[in-house]
C-alpha cells in the first residue's frame, strides 16, 4: 500500500502517521515524501514504512497515482490516467502530480499503460471479476472528458481495465467537492456484494443516498446476477466528507474510518459480519474528513507480484513505460465504434 506524507500540516501528519502504523500491521507500506518532508516522515513512520522521496503535492494518491492491474500470470502493470487537478477544481502550482503516476510506476518497476481518459482512480471501483462501479459525474465531466459518450467510456474501461460490465452511479456525495469519490457512496465488499449507506428519508442526504441504493438494486453484475446490498449507517451530519463505505481492505484486515460518532460501533459490527475473515481496525478519520480527505483517497493499493523481484528488475526500463498513444486518435477510435463506422 502506498501513502503520501503531508509536509507542513502537523494535524494531518498525526492522522497519516496513525493510518500508516495501522496499515503496516497487515501489509508492506511505502510512504512518499517530498525532499522537505523526508526528515519528519522518517521520524514519524520510518519504523512502519519504506520512505521514498518523490515530489508530490496532493495526498490523494488514489487520484494522482496509477491504477494497478494483475495479469493472472504473476505479473502486474499500472494504468496512468490523464490528470488535470480534478477538472480544474483545484489549482496546481506545478506539474508534479500530473507526472506522479509515471514516476511512481518507475519507482515500483511496474509496466505502464497510458490511458486516453482524464480521470482519477477514486471515481471507480471494481469487484475483480469484470464488474465496475463508476461515477458518471466524474467520467463525463466536461472539464475532464468533453463530449465523451457512455459507449466510448465503456470501450476504454473494457480495454484498459478488462471489465465487461459498467454500472454508472449518477450523483456524488454532497460533501465531495472534487466530484470523484465513488467510495463515499458505495463499495464492493465482495463480488456481487455492495456496501451502501442507509439513511432515513428526512436525513439531509436521504434522497441522494436512496437514489444510489435504487440504482444498485436494479443493476446486474458482469455475470448477469443482481447485486446484494450491505447497508451501513450514516455518521451524524458534520463538517467534511464522512462515510463508512470509505473502508480500506488489507491482507487480513480492514481499516474503518471513525468520526467520534454514535454510529461508529454499529458500522464496525456490520463490517465484521460482512468480512468475517478480516480484522476490522477503526481509524480516527475526523481530521481527515474536515480536510476533505478519506481513507480510500489516501490509500493506493498495489497487488503483490508473484514474480521474483530480481527477475522483474532485469526488464529494460522501456518495459515499465509504454509509448503514450495519441489520446485524440484513441477517442476517435471509440467514437467510430459507437457510431458503427468501425
Amino acid at each position: 500500500m502506498w501513502f503520501a506524507w503531508p509536509t507542513n500540516d502537523h494535524v494531518l501528519q498525526k492522522a497519516v502517521a496513525a493510518l500508516v502504523g495501522a496499515a503496516a500491521a497487515f501489509e508492506p507500506i511505502t510512504l512518499l515524501a517530498t525532499p522537505d518532508g523526508e526528515k519528519t516522515a522518517r521520524a514519524a513512520c520510518g519504523g512502519a514504512a519504506d520512505i521514498v522521496v518523490l515530489p508530490h503535492q496532493s495526498l490523494r494518491l488514489r487520484d494522482t497515482g496509477p491504477t494497478f492491474l494483475v495479469d493472472g500470470k504473476g505479473g502486474s502493470a499500472g494504468v496512468d490516467w490523464r490528470f488535470n487537478a480534478w477538472g480544474h477544481r483545484q489549482q496546481a502550482s506545478d506539474d508534479t502530480d500530473v507526472a506522479l503516476a509515471h514516476a511512481l510506476l518507475g519507482t515500483a518497476e511496474v509496466r505502464r499503460f497510458r490511458a486516453p481518459l482524464t480521470l482519477e482512480s477514486s471515481s471507480f471501483v471494481g469487484d475483480g471479476y469484470g464488474t465496475l462501479l463508476a461515477l458518471a459525474p466524474a467520467v463525463f465531466d466536461t472539464a475532464r472528458n468533453p463530449q465523451l459518450t457512455s459507449l466510448e467510456a465503456f470501450g476504454i474501461f473494457q480495454d484498459w481495465l478488462g471489465v465487461s460490465r459498467v454500472i454508472w452511479l449518477n450523483s456524488v456525495h454532497a460533501a465531495d467537492s472534487l466530484h470523484t469519490d465513488i467510495r463515499a457512496l458505495a463499495a464492493f465488499a465482495a463480488p456481487g456484494l455492495v456496501a451502501v449507506t442507509k439513511v432515513s428519508s428526512d436525513h439531509p442526504l436521504g434522497a441522494r443516498l436512496s437514489a444510489v441504493e435504487t440504482e444498485l438494486v436494479r443493476a446486474r453484475d458482469a455475470h448477469g446476477n443482481h447485486l446484494e446490498i450491505v447497508r451501513l449507517p450514516a455518521p451524524q451530519t458534520g463538517e467534511g466528507l464522512r462515510s463508512y463505505t470509505n473502508f480500506v481492505p488489507l491482507n487480513g484486515g480492514l481499516l474503518l474510518p471513525t468520526f467520534d460518532d454514535a454510529q461508529d460501533d454499529a458500522a464496525a459490527a456490520i463490517l465484521r459480519e460482512a468480512f468475517p475473515e478480516r480484522v476490522v481496525q477503526p481509524i480516527p478519520a475526523l481530521d481527515l474528513a474536515v480536510a476533505g480527505l478519506t481513507l480510500t483517497s489516501l490509500a493506493l493499493p498495489q497487488p503483490a507480484r508473484l514474480l521474483e523481484r530480481d527477475r522483474a528488475t532485469v526488464l529494460p526500463r522501456s518495459a515499465w513505460s509504454q509509448p503514450t498513444p495519441d489520446a485524440e486518435a484513441l477517442l476517435q477510435h471509440y467514437a467510430d465504434l459507437a457510431s458503427g463506422k468501425s
